[in-house]
């Protein structure tokens, strides 16, 4: 999956983040790459949102009824300034933005009742700035309606045990995480190609640090089947049924090298996310 301007994704160059978007200074995540239509994760659910850098398109997960984990990015320029206009969908296809331009009030009222409507609550500690060492690339949105309204049958998805990627690095080394979101794929000559679907693939752990946990992403690799990319951002890391993290950031534009998660098992995540569950 890769991220573009509909949906942010972060990059990372020369050891530098930077943040996907045609006006931003970072490059939040996009479409799965290499993966498969999903049906079976139906609590990861597309986030549509406004910030002063434009109208933008993430991933998120249920976590509670009424509230989806995504990214700091998905929620907001920074932790002060919370995105506007959200909607969040469950469809495995992707429904089209109810506020797009130049569409009548009954198309607009035909694809917002795919959605349902929320409040956008970044992380305070959210600068607007990727940062290996203190991200805090988080954050939620509180659904004006339990997803079962819209979704009957849907279930939160459970967070990891704090501490179980620092405790568990090496025989993680050899397990087999999933990631899932609504991101773009990249097709001939490194073009990003829109996937208007959820979709899946598996990766392996590469680093665990104090926020952050990356995977190897590249759909070449003969140990695992593709990443995350542009639109991904704000998507679910799993390791069996557990999210470990949200999609931040990767380290290629053509996400095929690295992809950065940031980590929902830590004490600091668990006090921020507290506040909603």
């Amino acid at each position: 999956m890769k991220l573009n301007r509909i949906g942010r994704l972060g990059a990372t160059f020369g050891g530098m983040l930077l943040v996907a978007g045609v006006l931003t200074t970072a490059q939040p995540a996009a479409a799965i790459t290499g993966g498969t239509r999903d049906e079976v994760h139906t609590n990861v659910g597309v986030v549509r949102f406004t910030t002063e850098s434009g109208r933008f398109r993430c991933s998120g997960t249920l976590i509670s009824p009424t509230v989806v984990l995504t990214a700091g990015h998905c929620t907001g320029d920074t932790g002060a300034s919370p995105a506007t206009n959200v909607f969040v969908s469950f469809n495995t296809d992707l429904p089209a933005d109810p506020l797009a331009a130049g569409i009548t009030p009954a198309e607009r009222a035909a694809r917002a009742a795919n959605y349902i409507t929320g409040t956008a609550h970044p992380d305070p500690g959210w600068t607007g700035k990727l940062s290996i060492s203190k991200q805090h690339d988080q954050g939620v949105v509180v659904l004006d309606a339990p997803a079962t309204s819209k979704w009957p049958g849907i279930t939160p998805a459970p967070l990891l045990p704090v501490g179980t990627l620092d405790a568990n690095q090496g025989a993680l080394k050899n397990e087999t995480f999933t990631l899932a979101g609504y991101g773009v794929d990249i097709g001939a000559k490194k073009a990003q190609v829109v996937v208007p679907e959820r979709r899946s693939t598996t990766s392996f752990l590469k680093t665990v640090q104090s926020e952050v946990v990356t995977f190897q992403i590249n759909d070449r690799d003969a140990k695992a089947g593709g990443g995350s990319c542009f639109g991904d951002s704000g998507g679910p890391v799993f390791l069996g049924q557990f999210v470990a993290g949200d999609s931040s950031y990767v380290n290629s534009l053509t996400c095929n090298a690295t992809s950065g998660y940031q980590r929902v098992d830590t004490a600091y995540s668990r006090a921020f996310l507290a506040q909603f569950l």
